[in-house]
């Protein structure tokens, strides 16, 4: 008698139903329910119910319900699976961006992190550049009385006050890009004079 293998059910704090791994293939346009970002290809958890369309990438169904930011050193920062906030949606206090899923969140301060964003590396390194790119939290590492302008190196855009940025240590600050310019494989076109 050959024995059946039992597919597996996992749970998940976020959500009610149970969940088992899924293949999800890059033309299926799934976006993940934890982080709102493509899961292209590769495995998931997925909703067993039907017509429910709840899936999570495999880091996101991993994430620590909470966590230590250097960011927001003061405070533990909670895994909520929805936005505390009336309107369903939060502002990310690193990228300036809003979400409406998952948010690394303190309540006494209102403060929210996107998943991703709290898992940016400290060091980043581009090809156009020679020194090593150091992430700041903006006035955590300038000081709030400091009123700094920098525009970010890669678009020529500025780079907002409020929102954390890479910058070169070895060039006093004077390079600095955004997150998301920062990974991009554009490079800077510098014209001889």
């Amino acid at each position: 008698m050959e024995m059946i293998p039992m597919e597996q059910y996992y749970s998940h704090f976020s959500h009610r139903h149970p969940l088992k791994i899924s293949d999800v293939e890059e033309e299926d346009q799934v976006i993940c329910s934890g982080c709102e970002h493509d899961l292209s290809g590769g495995s998931a958890y997925a909703c067993t119910k039907v017509n429910c369309n709840f899936i999570l990438h495999d880091s996101c169904f991993e994430l620590p319900r909470q966590i230590k930011h250097k960011s927001h050193p003061k405070h533990t920062l909670t895994l909520r699976f929805f936005p505390p906030y009336d309107d369903g949606e939060f502002t990310c206090d690193a990228c300036g961006n809003s979400g409406h899923a998952f948010t690394f969140h303190c309540e006494k301060c209102k403060f929210d992190l996107h998943v991703e964003c709290a898992s940016l590396p400290e060091i980043e390194e581009r090809k156009d550049h020679q020194h090593p790119l150091t992430l700041s939290y903006s006035n955590v590492f300038f000081g709030k009385d400091k009123d700094v302008d920098l525009m970010c190196y890669v678009c020529q855009r500025g780079v907002g006050k409020s929102c954390w940025f890479y910058y070169c240590l070895a060039c006093n600050c004077k390079c600095a890009t955004h997150l998301d310019c920062v990974s991009t494989d554009q490079e800077i076109q510098v014209s001889e004079i």
